[in-house]
């Protein structure tokens, strides 16, 4: 359907394009009862210049030197001179007219095919009815997925399932500072994803963008706000001789952090099976 839209587009915009064109005018006295020399000669100026033939003033002298209407070979000069130059220029002005017509149809096809390609994409009609269920206090939403907010959803999968605060972390492993920068760090990235995609990704709660918004807001902002600045408090006692990951381990907190972190984990795996599911991705 658009590509006969833009097809008709196309004909119609030709169409007037080419009804703008001026005529090479070719004078002539067929109107009168009997053509004149002057005229006579003019036409042939104007052939000879519709026929790419070179100005051959002599030769036409020569022609028309014994004629029955007294014209001098200066008059005769003259005539066909000023015919043939004034025929160049609008031959000129209708080639000008002709490219800068081309040039105009391209560019309104140019964005009349852009336009309907951005329709494709940026049209993003709905693809489908979602549901999911989301952690936080956030439940179980429907949503109408279009193919932007696919795409947005894996974007945001790839960031979170591939951060270290998703990942089982043990006891003995890792280091919980580590832990907590991967997650501040989600912030920027969703923030930046968000923006690229631009508003059709949405803000409402039945929305990709409202749901990383809600995750971020309602999850990790909380759990940050709580143990970052205790977690710096107790780094900022580390003594030169005590590696990191042992002052951690001597931390009196430090268990109530990684059970709190891996309740988050199971909440974030949560949110990553939602963000899958809205991609559409299988395993």
């Amino acid at each position: 359907m658009k590509k006969h839209l833009l097809v008709s587009l196309a004909l119609i915009l030709s169409v007037v394009l080419v009804s703008k064109v001026p005529p090479l005018v070719n004078v002539s006295a067929s109107n009168a009862p009997q053509i004149n020399l002057e005229a006579e000669i003019q036409g042939l100026a104007h052939s000879d210049v519709k026929d790419n033939i070179p100005r051959r003033t002599d030769f036409v002298i020569e022609l028309y030197h014994d004629n029955s209407q007294h014209l001098t070979p200066p008059e005769i000069r003259k005539i066909y001179d000023e015919a043939y130059s004034q025929q160049v220029r609008k031959k000129r002005i209708v080639r000008k007219f002709v490219g800068s017509a081309i040039a105009i149809l391209i560019i309104v096809l140019s964005i009349l095919a852009i336009a309907i390609w951005l329709s494709d994409k940026t049209g993003v009609p709905t693809l489908k009815r979602v549901s999911v269920n989301l952690p936080f206090g956030i439940g179980c939403i429907e949503l109408e997925i279009n193919r932007v907010e696919q795409i947005v959803a894996w974007s945001l999968y790839v960031e979170l399932v591939t951060r270290i605060a998703i990942q089982p972390l043990k006891s003995d492993e890792g280091l919980l500072k580590e832990a907590l920068t991967s997650l501040h760090s989600l912030f920027d990235t969703t923030r930046q994803i968000l923006k690229e995609a631009g508003p059709v990704v949405g803000v409402s709660p039945q929305s990709v963008g409202g749901i990383a918004i809600a995750v971020l807001n309602q999850g990790i902002r909380p759990f940050l706000a709580k143990w970052h600045p205790a977690l710096e408090d107790w780094e900022s006692k580390c003594l030169s001789t005590t590696s990191n990951k042992q002052h951690e381990k001597n931390w009196d907190q430090e268990p109530q952090l990684r059970h709190e972190l891996e309740l988050l984990r199971h909440h974030l795996k949560q949110y990553a099976d939602a963000l899958a599911k809205i991609a559409d991705v299988t395993f």
